[in-house]
């Protein structure tokens, strides 16, 4: 058995060099997101990046609107931040409903469809004491009832005792990926930091839905 179980585990090994071909696209890399929400939205352009920790190069002077199906919203560029387009303040998102992002850049043309699913109640938050003197709890974030991002965002500066210390020390922010095709939380677990919070935090969650292609990407 020993000799067979050696023979099974032995292994080789072979170095390969790959000769990778570098090569520059012509492309630009479109950051936007819609919500239900009643305010200006924004769509970033810029050009895509080929080294690590630069600075991306803003896409400015585009034409970019979003078609909703019955009217065409035209977005202008942020006079402030070069390659960000806006809507009008009033723009609100609808669940259900289909929307085309179109942009038009020198003689490029760029269109994407997306659809806006509706979001799920909430899961059960579970916090649990971890410490008893001072009692400090943590919270256990179960998996949504389908796709969806969870923002957590944790206050305790005005608990007797925690008032007089510095922001950094009296507030959290988490953020909970659950994606029906495969669980990026179990299989790839990050180094989480756990958070460890004092009775009377107020706890703000928010949950967004998130739709079949931004779930596959």
């Amino acid at each position: 058995m020993i000799l067979a179980l050696i023979t099974l585990l032995s292994s080789c090994t072979e170095q390969v060099s790959w000769d990778l071909e570098y090569q520059e696209a012509d492309v630009i890399v479109v950051e936007g997101k819609i919500t239900n929400e009643m305010k200006a939205h924004e769509v970033k352009l810029t050009l895509p990046l080929y080294e690590v920790n630069g600075t991306p190069e803003p896409v400015a002077g585009a034409e970019v609107d979003i078609f909703d199906g019955r009217q065409i919203h035209l977005l202008t560029e942020d006079g402030n931040r070069p390659g960000v387009y806006l809507t009008d303040s009033g723009f609100a998102g609808e669940v259900e409903r289909g929307y085309q992002l179109r942009i038009r850049n020198g003689g490029e043309r760029i269109n994407a469809v997306a659809f806006m699913p509706k979001v799920l109640p909430f899961q059960r938050m579970t916090p649990f004491l971890v410490q008893a003197h001072p009692p400090l709890y943590d919270v256990h974030i179960t998996d949504q009832n389908g796709p969806a991002i969870v923002r957590m965002e944790l206050d305790w500066s005005h608990v007797p005792g925690y008032d007089t210390l510095p922001s950094d020390q009296t507030h959290a922010l988490i953020y909970h990926y659950s994606l029906g095709s495969v669980d990026v939380n179990r299989i790839f677990p990050p180094d989480r930091e756990h958070i460890r919070f004092p009775p009377g935090t107020i706890v703000f969650r928010e949950k967004e839905s998130v739709s079949r292609e931004y779930e596959e990407y």
